[in-house]
Order: C-alpha cells, then sequence, then structure tokens
C-alpha cells in the first residue's frame, strides 16, 4: 500500500512539473532542432549555450537566418545573489512569440550551490523547464 501510495504521489509530482506548451513549440523545437540564443546579457547566452549543449538535444547556432527557432531569454536579480530568468521561444519566419516559460531561479541549496548565480539559473532553465519538456 505504501508502494502504491509512493507511486501515486511520484506520479502527480512529476505530472505537475509539465508546462503546457502548445504543439506548434514542439513541432519548431525537434529534437536535433537549431536555436538561436538572444538576450540583453551577453554572458546568459554563453552560459545557456552551454547548459544546452551539455544537455545535447537542440544544436545552438549563431545567425537567426538558420535557426529553427529563437529563445530570447531574460533574467534579474533580487536579494543576496540570487537570479530569476525566463525565456520566450519565438518562430524566426513571423517573428511571433510561441511561447514564455515560467520562472526559474539559480540554485539556493547546498547541493547544485554555484556562486555564479547567472550560470546556475541558466543551468536550472534547461533543467526545470525544458528537460522537463522536450524528451
Amino acid at each position: 500500500m505504501k508502494t502504491l501510495i509512493l507511486l501515486l504521489f511520484t506520479v502527480l509530482f512529476n505530472f505537475q512539473q509539465q508546462d503546457n506548451i502548445p504543439q506548434e513549440v514542439y513541432d519548431l523545437a525537434k529534437k536535433g532542432g537549431k536555436v538561436y540564443l538572444s538576450s540583453h546579457d551577453d554572458n546568459a547566452v554563453v552560459h545557456l549555450k552551454n547548459a544546452i549543449e551539455s544537455w545535447g538535444y537542440w544544436k545552438v547556432v549563431y545567425g537567426k537566418k538558420e535557426a529553427d527557432f529563437i529563445m530570447k531569454v531574460f533574467l534579474r536579480f533580487e536579494g543576496a545573489g540570487v537570479c530569476i530568468t525566463n525565456a520566450t521561444l519565438i518562430d524566426p519566419k513571423t517573428e511571433k512569440v510561441l511561447y514564455s516559460t515560467r520562472e526559474v531561479t539559480s540554485v539556493k541549496q547546498a547541493k547544485g550551490f554555484d556562486f555564479n548565480t547567472k550560470r546556475s539559473a541558466m543551468r536550472q532553465l534547461v533543467e526545470q523547464v525544458f528537460k522537463q519538456n522536450f524528451n
């Protein structure tokens, strides 16, 4: 009985982690697809590029014209070293925003802590949003 309750809890918890992403986003952002990264912060782009390349699901490209979709990243800082980020996915042909992710924060716990909160937030964006929804 305990196992059944634990299994049910696990399924419900993982289900809640999924975001409501439109099908047209999945159609553009397929595995092996090409993404162009954009942000007002060049370092955020570098950290996000590294996190995406480490994951290996999409290929980062350096020109909008060769991209299947554009990912524009926004970030802000709060309190003592907390970086909050989210991203919008954009169709490069129409410039239409297709989806905006939920906000995630840099890691605050000892496990996984990174003194570079911007890098941590970009990793969390990939781990908590993209890996959870694109597999």
